[in-house]
């Protein structure tokens, strides 16, 4: 991507030190929250709260300014929670103090039309004559967990586990709701974009950013509707021979159309258009955010597939036949065990065992879980064999645990992905199992209907890679 543009991106991204014009002393008050976000996000950075009303005052226990000009340093970043009749005027200042980004999160933009929109344009020309890329305007903000950036005005955000996937947002309350499911997920979070309105900065440009990024792995993106799907295309095309991008997109019906236009200003195409753009762009097109998050965990968790072919182990056969035809009906293949490995299962698995693909070891390897490790070391041996998954009932409030670690250990010695389908409970003591096998190196799912979506993505992704659509 373009070097300048970079750059003032990761000042955006990383700032030296930031603002937050419109600061209040008031937790109802947008310009509070905003502030307690960026304090608890803990960025290494200074940060300056402003507003006239706090001059010499303290905030959080942060000194405090009345007005922009006086801060007593540069600030890459200014979180704006102020109207939106005084966003042309503090970007003014903004820029003279050193900024080369800008958080907007009033609304009174382009989506009401009229002035609206005429204002938008006023503000767009403004930031692009300053240098100055905006997030926004009408938007939650922007994170950079890896960082310590939290530019929302959602404190508990910062609590996130860190890691390497990224999501651009084009609505902040979607937004809002997959970092949350992310969370439950033990997903680990690396940079999100709320844009809105998209002043002067769009997907393209974060698209191109993001494959360039450092902390980030994977990009996910939450799409309503786009000005200039071309650039998209091309920008998208480009960064997923690099990383690879998931996408999840609303507004196709006659009244969402309706509704995203009035929301961000945005009007969608039909989703047959969509999907095969995306597809000859390289963007994995998912059905709901659910499977985005899914698809997401194990992409930034696990080494790509590097072919079709599947191999199943369980010791309750329904869950394995859901997650094999799930497989199958993306693409998918169940090679046979060879002659040897079928003679080997026969050694260590119960009695009447048929050592086919899905492998059903019946209730002895609910609690002799090793037979697991076992299959998977020779499935994953086969050169046909390209992913191994195990389907497990959890055991946990009996003290059997699936051997997440070492079932990490067996793909890792093949250099190919595993993982598991852990039937676990939502809550207490099925949540830590879930958390520990994922922290062990196994991403997991809860249902065969998750993991077998998720293993239909992994594939459909090789093909996409092989250029088979």
């Amino acid at each position: 991507m373009d070097r300048k543009l970079f750059e003032t991106l990761q000042s955006l991204f990383y700032p030296t030190n930031a603002a937050v014009v419109g600061a209040s002393t008031n937790p109802v008050k947008l310009g509070f929250q905003a502030l307690l976000a960026l304090k608890t996000g803990g960025m290494s950075g200074k940060i300056f709260p402003i507003s006239p009303s706090l001059a010499g005052k303290t905030v959080l226990d942060l000194p405090a300014y009345g007005a922009i000009e006086d801060i007593p340093e540069p600030a890459q970043l200014f979180v704006l929670a102020v109207p939106h009749d005084r966003i042309e005027g503090a970007l003014v200042s903004a820029a003279a103090k050193g900024a080369r980004g800008a958080v907007i999160f009033a609304g009174g933009f382009r989506e009401v039309g009229g002035e609206g929109a005429a204002l938008q344009a006023r503000v767009k020309e403004t930031a692009d004559r300053l240098g100055i890329k905006i997030v926004g305007p009408n938007c939650v903000g922007a994170l950079n967990l890896p960082y310590g950036l939290n530019a929302t005005f959602g404190s508990p955000l910062s609590q996130m586990k860190r890691g390497r996937v990224s999501l651009i947002s084009q609505s902040g309350g979607t937004g809002s709701a997959i970092l949350t499911m992310m969370m439950d997920n033990n997903v680990g979070v690396g940079k999100f974009v709320s844009i809105g309105n998209r002043v002067n900065l769009d997907f393209p440009d974060l698209v191109a950013y993001l494959a360039e990024d450092k902390d980030t792995d994977v990009i996910c993106l939450f799409i309503e509707g786009m000005d200039d799907g071309r650039a998209f295309l091309a920008a998208a095309k480009e960064a997923s021979k690099k990383k690879p991008i998931i996408a999840y997109q609303a507004g196709f019906t006659e009244t969402t159309r309706k509704l995203a236009l009035s929301h961000t200003g945005s009007m969608s195409a039909s989703r047959e258009v969509y999907s095969a753009a995306f597809r000859q762009a390289g963007v994995l097109f998912v059905a709901d955010y659910e499977e985005l998050v899914d698809t997401a965990k194990a992409v930034s968790m696990l080494p790509p597939m590097n072919g079709p072919g599947v191999a199943i182990f369980t010791h309750t056969a329904g869950p394995a036949l859901i997650v094999a035809q799930t497989a199958e009906e993306a693409g998918g293949t169940l090679p046979d065990f060879t002659a040897a490995h079928k003679k080997e299962i026969e050694g260590f698995a119960p009695q009447f065992t048929v050592p086919t693909n899905p492998l059903d070891m019946f209730a002895h390897a609910w609690f002799d879980t090793g037979m697991y490790l076992k299959a998977a070391d020779l499935a994953l041996s086969q050169p046909d064999v390209h992913l191994a998954c195990a389907c497990y009932s959890s055991g946990i409030d009996v003290g059997i645990r699936f051997p997440a670690a070492e079932f990490a250990a067996v793909a890792k010695k093949h250099n190919k992905p595993a993982l598991a389908c852990l039937m676990a409970t939502h809550s207490g003591n099925g949540v830590v199992e879930l958390r520990e096998a994922d922290d062990a190196g196994t991403p997991t799912f809860n249902t065969p209907h998750k993991a077998g979506r998720t293993i239909a993505n992994l594939i459909r992704l090789w093909r996409m890679r092989q250029g088979r659509g």
